[in-house]
C-alpha cells in the first residue's frame, strides 16, 4: 500500500484529536513497548538493502517484517497511552486502531511479498515457508547478535529518523493532551 504512511499519519491524528487520555501511569506503562518497537525498527533498517537483495539475517531471520512487527509494538504502546476513564471511547479509538492498522498492514504485506516473490522467486518462497510473518521466531533469536548482519550504510539511507520524529512528536502530543 503505497500511501501507508499517510494514512497511518491521518489515523494517528484522528486518534490523538478524539482521544481523553488522563493518566501519567498508562503513558509511562506505553513507553516500554514504544521504546522497544522503535529499537526493533532501527535495528531492522540497517539490514535492508532495498530492491536489491532479500534480507533474510538479522532481525529479518526472526520474522519476515520485523519493521511492522516493531510498528504493532508501537500501536500497542500508544492504545495504552490513550486510554480514557470513559470505556465506550477506549473501545471506539481501539477498534478503530486495530481495524484500520491491520487493514493497511495486511495490504502492504500482501503487496510486498508479490513483489519479492516476482523478484526473488525460490528464494522468496523458501524463506516464506521458514520465517513467519509477523510473530518472531524466537528460535532464531541468534541471528540477531551477528553484527556483519547490519550495515550502518543501508540505516542510513532507510530514513528511519522520521519514524524516530513521528514517534517523538505524537508521545509529545500525547503527554500534552494528558497535562492539559
Amino acid at each position: 500500500m503505497k500511501n501507508r504512511i499517510f494514512l497511518s499519519n491521518i489515523i494517528l491524528l484522528i486518534i490523538i484529536i478524539f482521544a481523553k487520555p488522563y493518566s501519567y501511569k498508562f503513558f509511562l506503562a506505553g513507553i516500554p513497548f514504544i521504546i522497544i518497537g522503535e529499537l526493533i525498527r532501527l535495528i531492522s533498517s540497517s539490514c535492508i538493502r532495498k530492491n536489491k537483495e532479500l534480507s533474510t539475517s538479522g532481525l529479518y531471520a526472526v520474522c519476515r517484517n520485523p519493521l511492522y512487527f516493531g510498528t504493532f509494538l508501537n500501536i500497542f504502546g500508544v492504545i495504552i497511552q490513550i486510554t480514557s476513564k470513559e470505556p465506550l471511547r477506549n473501545f471506539i479509538l481501539w477498534a478503530f486502531i486495530i481495524i484500520s492498522f491491520s487493514y493497511i498492514y495486511y495490504k502492504t504485506i500482501k503487496s510486498e511479498e508479490k513483489f519479492l516473490s516476482e523478484k526473488f522467486g525460490e528464494v522468496f518462497k523458501n524463506y516464506k515457508k521458514n520465517v513467519p510473518c509477523l510473530i518472531p521466531k524466537l528460535s532464531c533469536l541468534k541471528e540477531t547478535f551477528v553484527l556483519k548482519n547490519y550495515n550502518y550504510e543501508s540505516f542510513i539511507k532507510n530514513k528511519e529518523w522520521r519514524g524516530v520524529s513521528a514517534i517523538i512528536i505524537i508521545e509529545i502530543l500525547i503527554y500534552l493532551k494528558i497535562s492539559y
